[in-house]
This record gives structure tokens, sequence and C-alpha cells, in this order.
């Protein structure tokens, strides 16, 4: 998928026309949605007190490069050709990226799974090994051989001493192999519940994180041009042009985007201390309050960039937690296809996101705001009913 999203990324900065750049940039879309197994293989790796960590030095990462966009497309605006080359730079990061793909180790549960039990030995003691430590005694079982060992419980056809050969019994192969069912995705009833609740709260996470960035555009753009924030954008229009941001535009964005570095100790501290459903729901509530203070007309330049920061550190925060919580409350059966759904489901909400945050913004400046506001609270009180907290929780098979 890296090498699937570098490849149309560098033809995207050389798209002849308009609507070739918007086929490129779909087929990196496709590409991108991949990237989120990382997560999965992550999480296997941690101990259950680091994932909080762990996914804090995922999103530093994701904070820094959305920062160095900022600056980037600072100082390559009066260039002409911002775009093109704002692409080829991050199409040749994810190219970069790949060279250390080598080094990444497979999961262990699904190589386990799938019965190639040597291979995950030989990545466990290697693990063990950098950390100056020695695996436990024993055998090498999966969850299911252990169950069945402890309640003597042998399949039909199989002896007792199968269960703990090298390779595992066929049934469990034979099962991974055909791929985890979706339907394992709403069973048992909590699972089901899991699974609807956190599909809407994905749908929700991108209307404010791509909200967010909309609106920082859209409110500076109409500042620029009318002195105020607070009337229709259709009053920007000079015949068929519209103002632009100019390079001195992208100090308050900076700041804004600045915002998102309080957002790694506000994940850590809140979703080891609340847990991670009401840290969910915390985040959620902020991005909210920070929307709704944007309904405030007229406001300061520093007034809009504050609130601005702060709904942009809220959201990135929930942003966080999602990516927290997503791939530790299912096992790994079906945890690949939970994560890729849930990137889905964010791709899918961002694709609507311009219809509130730009479209309707032209018709109605409080409207859009609300519409923010009200989909958070919503996605707040969503996490609260999260039948599952994930905090100290041993990740399943």
């Amino acid at each position: 998928m890296m090498v699937w999203t570098s490849f149309f990324g560098f033809l995207s900065a050389a798209a002849p026309t308009y609507w070739w750049l918007i086929i490129l940039r779909v087929l990196v879309g496709f590409g991108h949605g991949g990237t989120g197994q990382r997560l999965s293989i992550l999480f296997e790796y941690l101990p259950k007190k680091q994932r909080t960590l762990g996914a804090g030095v995922l999103t530093l990462c994701w904070n820094v490069g959305n920062f160095l966009e900022a600056v980037l497309i600072k100082f390559l605006i009066p260039t002409g050709v911002a775009w093109r080359l704002i692409l080829i730079a991050d199409a040749t990061v994810f190219a970069i990226a790949l060279m250390f793909f080598k080094w990444l180790p497979e999961s262990c549960f699904y190589l386990m799974a799938r019965g190639e039990r040597e291979e995950a030995l030989r990545l466990l003691s290697k693990a063990a090994k950098a950390n100056n430590r020695k695996l436990p005694p024993g055998q090498l079982v999966t969850a299911e051989e252990k169950e069945r060992r402890m309640n003597k419980i042998v399949p039909q056809g199989y002896s007792e001493s199968s269960l703990l050969n090298r390779r595992s019994p066929p049934p469990l192969r034979q099962s991974l192999k055909k791929g985890s069912a979706i339907r394992d995705l709403f069973r048992p009833a909590d699972m089901c519940l899991t699974t609807v609740l956190l599909s809407l709260a994905w749908f929700a996470l991108a209307v404010a994180v791509v909200g967010c960035a909309i609106l920082t555009e859209e409110l500076l753009q109409m500042r620029q041009s009318l002195g105020t924030e607070c009337r229709s954008t259709f009053e920007l229009l000079h015949g068929d042009v519209c103002e632009q941001l100019d390079a001195t535009d992208y100090t308050p964005i900076l700041l804004i985007f600045a915002a998102e570095f309080p957002a790694l100790f506000l994940t850590y501290y809140s979703a080891d201390i609340l847990g991670r459903r009401r840290a969910l729901a915390l985040s959620y509530a902020l991005s909210a309050f920070f929307f709704g203070l944007l309904i405030i007309c007229p406001l300061t330049t520093a007034w809009m960039t504050a609130f601005l920061a702060g709904a942009r550190m809220s959201v990135t925060t929930a942003f966080s937690l999602m990516i927290i919580y997503t791939p530790e409350v299912y096992p790994t059966s079906v945890r690949g296809m939970a994560v890729g759904g849930s990137r889905a489901l964010y791709r899918l909400g961002s694709a609507g996101v311009p219809f509130v945050s730009q479209v309707m913004l032209r018709k109605s400046v409080v409207g859009s705001k609300a519409v923010h506001s009200a989909v958070t609270i919503m996605a707040a009180f969503l996490c609260l009913l999260l039948p599952i907290e994930t905090r100290d929780r041993q990740l399943g098979e």
C-alpha cells in the first residue's frame, strides 16, 4: 500500500488537468487507507502500559508532518507552483519510509493463527534478545490451544499431543485463510454495540478533524476579504475571482497546527487516568465547546485563532484516543478488518465535510459552525455508551 500511495502521489504532481488530479488523488486515498494496519502491529508488540505512549509517538510524527507541511506551504506560495512541489514532497516521504519496512516484524498473533509457530517463536526470541530478556519457559501456544489443554478438550480426529505440534490444527489455519467474516465484528452483543458506536464516532471524527482544517482556511479568508468572519462567503467573490490566502495568513495557521503538540500530553494523561471511554468523551466535548465559541461574532483575529487552536487540540486528542481504542478493543482475528473499516468510515465522512464546512458556510456561517459543534457533542455521548473499557486490558487473539 505504501508503494501504491507513493507511486500515485508522484503521478498527482504531474497531473495535466483538474480531473486527472482528482482521479489520481482518489487512487492515493485507496493506498493511504491501508496504512492504518501499522497500529495493529505496533500494539501487539507493546506492553499494555506503553500503548498510550506508543500511540503518542505516532501522533507526534503526524503533528510534526502537519506543522512542516504548513511551513512548506508558507515558503512555496510565492513560487506559483506550490501544490506540485508539495505533492512531490509528500510522495517522497512515503518512498523514504519504504526503506524501513524490511525491519518491520510480522504480527506474531497472525503467524500463530496461520500455524507458523517457528517464525513466531523466532521473532519473539529476537525481540527478547533486543531487550536483554529471556523468553519464559514452556511452549508457544495460542489461546485456543491453551483453553483446550486446560479443559482437556480434544477435537474429534486429533490426539492431545497434536494440539501442541509446531503447526496449528488445520481448522485454525483454515479459518484465518478464509478471512475473518464481517459478522464477527457484530457478535457477541457487546461487540456489536461497540462496532456500531465506534463507526458513528469515527464518522464524527472526520467531521471534526477535516472540518476544523477547512474552517481554519475559510474563516481566515473571510476575515482577509471582509474584515469579519460573520458574513457569507458569497461576499468574498469579486467577479469570478476569490481572494486567496497569502504567505502572512499562514502565521495563524502555523499557530493553530502547533496546538496539536499539547494534545499529546492531554492524550497521554487522560487515557490512563480517566480511561479510554471517558477520555474520548472529554475530548469530543472539548471539541464541541471550541466549535461553539466560534459562533460568537465578531471575533478578533487573535480570539478566532485561539478558538481554532483549541478545537485543533481537542480533535487531535480525540483522533489519538480513537487510534488507541480501536485496535485494543478487537481481537486479532478481526483487528485488521476493524482498523481498515474505521479508516474507510473516516474517509467517507471526510468526503462529505466540505458540504458543511464550505458549501453550508456560504449559506449560514453560524449554522455551519453549529453543525460541527452538534456532531462532536453527539460523539461524546456515544463514547460514554461504549460497553468495553480497554485500559489495562490484554489484547485478544
